[in-house]
């Protein structure tokens, strides 16, 4: 059988058939694949940048991270030995040193069942301004863990450096020493500091 060519180029024209012809892509399908596309690529440099920034953030805080607080000291603790307790009225008070016994030259007499003490002090003003504060040795008393209470200084015996009253200024500090009568078997002793209505307690014997 045999066509003519009007016959078969006709038949092309209907079925679409295009021998070696390249198949064309929709436009619609095209416009879709690129949106998509476009979608994930801006997704993903959104997801490293927002990464990114994050942790420069983070890394770049981290120098500068808040500081703790300092913890707020109680004034009702007792005081350790060669550590500084400050007093409302600005001053502070160092227990430097605790010679026990101390052995006193001359002829003061003491009982058997006693012992003197030496009990060394630092005062300090710590306020910039105003009037020197008074300090007197009738506010410092010595406690043991038998009960009994010692007055300082004993009439009995008596040092160059000795505490009675002293008046310390602004910014300025005095060293002075305590003497304490106290029983032979006491221990566990500690320095009661009375200014005004507060009373601090500074241990003096690890």
């Amino acid at each position: 059988m045999s066509f003519s060519k009007e016959s078969r180029y006709r038949n092309i024209l209907s079925t679409g058939d295009y021998p070696d012809a390249p198949r064309s892509v929709p436009p619609v399908v095209l416009v879709g694949c690129l949106a998509l596309l476009l979608i994930v690529c801006c997704g993903g440099i959104g997801l490293l940048a927002g990464g990114g920034l994050r942790n420069l953030t983070k890394s770049a805080s981290l120098p500068f991270s808040q500081p703790s607080p300092t913890p707020t000291l109680d004034k009702n603790a007792a005081v350790p030995l060669k550590k500084p307790g400050l007093m409302d009225n600005g001053l502070e008070l160092t227990v430097t040193n605790v010679q026990r016994p101390l052995k006193v030259q001359g002829g003061v007499s003491l009982p058997a069942d006693q012992q003197f003490i030496l009990v060394t002090v630092q005062i300090t003003n710590t306020k910039r301004t105003g009037t020197p504060i008074r300090v007197s040795a009738a506010d410092f008393k010595v406690k043991g863990d038998g009960g009994l209470t010692y007055e300082s200084n004993p009439k009995t015996v008596t040092i160059p450096n000795l505490l009675n009253e002293v008046n310390v200024a602004p910014g300025k500090n005095v060293e002075a020493e305590l003497i304490y009568q106290i029983a032979f078997d006491d221990s566990g002793f500690t320095l009661s500091w009375k200014v005004g209505s507060q009373t601090r307690v500074f241990i003096l014997e690890k």
